[in-house]
């Protein structure tokens, strides 16, 4: 049987007002499950798939492939809890785990050995800490991860992208989920580094590389790792896992080629603006002790009954998104920009005549007012309420329409005509209706 020793940590972090981590740390089983979707839902989530994977490999995994049907098994849970409950509509989670896969079925070309299965839906992380150097074994299902691996950005940049934290892949958004899964040997001297992407959004790889290789205790090393992501930010909880294998296989030549692509932790610059990382952390020193295989610590899962009777907190929706989650409300808004100005070029539409204030001006617009679409002024003339007849006044005060402004001030230069007192013994009166004009001749008699 294996021989490890293990140390995990977790924390809400200085940003948020719950903690939507859960962990398991187990004889046989280790896993991180980030949640996603708000309080009452991001931490059902995590904990549905801590439950499971504690439960189907909490004495270990057959083969590979019941250690990833105990994943499908988890998503499966979340899907239909999400589906059954509208206040946790949408909720899922990462899951990072490993476990130890029994040895009549681990055995390799007829071997006979137990080994490592390493599973993985998301992008919280799991390292493996080897000769000094810190090696990615995961790798993130995440929409930086892919603009990394087509070059568009760095893995710096990554870490500070405004879009980190859409993910690609996660248990409970679909009916069916792709898990990523790994068997690797044993190897005595090896420490594994499970965590939320809390703590890598915070700390670069070569810090995080600096502290798994100089703190020996595993539980000490969990806590320093999740006290210096609050240090550097605290965006996000952070959730720490550490397992050390004390016996196993000799570690191989430094020089050997790796069964996975690697991504080393060296040469990459610090950014500015993070705390004195020289200033005491402030955790009573823990004596580096050889831990029981048998012996669990500071392992805490919450059961889903006992997540969902907390004392309610105001929601708060995580800003992780799916890829389709983020392309469904890019297409809605996009939808709605795009109905915002055919409103708003019909709103603009058309010209009418009619008063502001006392004066005959041209309109630019709807002669009723749409949504918060006012007409506007387009032209002024020198024609005055006071210096029209009733006729004409109504006639403006019905707000003729034009399809052009030259239409409308045409209409204002030749119709719209003040009234005048005439020396003849003849008067012209000009009606005019908003579709066409009519010249109407009265004879009357002028008085001397």
């Amino acid at each position: 049987m294996a021989e490890l020793r293990w140390g995990a940590a977790t924390d809400k972090g200085r940003v948020r007002e719950a903690n939507e981590d859960t962990f398991v740390a187990e004889p046989m089983v280790f896993a991180v499950a980030d949640g996603m979707g708000g309080h009452q839902a991001g931490e059902v989530a995590s904990a549905l798939a801590a439950s499971i994977l504690r439960e189907r490999l909490g004495q270990g995994a057959a083969s590979e492939s019941a250690a990833s049907a105990a994943v499908a098994e988890a998503n499966e849970a979340i899907f239909g809890a999400a589906r059954a409950n509208s206040d946790q509509s949408g909720m899922g989670t990462t899951i990072t785990a490993l476990a130890i896969l029994h040895a009549e079925e681990g055995g390799a070309e007829g071997t006979n050995e137990e080994r490592l299965v390493l599973l993985n839906v998301g992008d919280s992380r799991t390292y493996r800490f080897r000769l000094g150097r810190l090696q990615r074994v995961t790798v993130d299902h995440s929409y930086v991860q892919e603009l990394v691996a087509t070059g568009h950005i760095t893995d710096e940049e990554a870490r500070t992208h405004p879009r980190r934290n859409i993910v690609t892949r996660a248990l409970g958004i679909e009916p069916t989920v792709r898990c990523d899964a790994w068997s690797l040997p044993i190897v005595r001297g090896d420490r594994f580094v499970l965590c939320s992407d809390g703590l890598v959004d915070e700390v670069p790889d070569h810090e995080i590389a600096d502290l798994v290789g100089s703190v020996e205790d595993p539980q000490m090393l969990a806590e320093v790792l999740v006290e210096m992501a609050n240090r550097h930010g605290g965006r996000d909880n952070t959730t720490v896992v550490v397992v050390d294998v004390l016996a196993g296989a000799e570690p191989p030549d430094p020089t050997d080629e790796l069964s996975f692509d690697p991504a080393w932790a060296e040469g990459v610059e610090e950014p500015a603006g993070w705390g004195d990382d020289n200033e005491p952390i402030g955790l009573t020193p823990v004596e580096p002790t050889t831990v029981e295989p048998t012996t669990v610590m500071a392992a805490v899962v919450a059961e889903p009954s006992v997540a969902a009777e907390t004392p309610a907190t105001p929601k708060q929706r995580r800003r992780r998104l799916t890829i389709g989650t983020f392309a469904f409300v890019f297409a809605l808004g996009l939808i709605g920009t795009i109905t915002l100005t055919l409103v708003a070029v019909h709103a603009r539409s058309g010209y009418f005549v009619g008063f502001d204030g006392d004066a005959v001006v041209v309109y630019q617009g709807q002669q009723d007012k749409l949504l918060w679409f006012d007409p506007t002024v387009k032209a002024s003339s020198t024609k005055k309420r006071q210096d029209l007849d009733q006729t004409m006044i109504d006639v403006i005060n019905s707000k003729p329409t034009f399809s052009s402004s030259e239409q409308a001030a045409s209409f204002i230069a030749n119709e719209v005509t003040p009234t005048t007192v005439a020396s003849s013994t003849t008067t012209t009166t000009t009606t005019v209706s908003a579709s066409s004009t009519t010249a109407v001749t009265d004879t009357s008699i002028a008085g001397p």
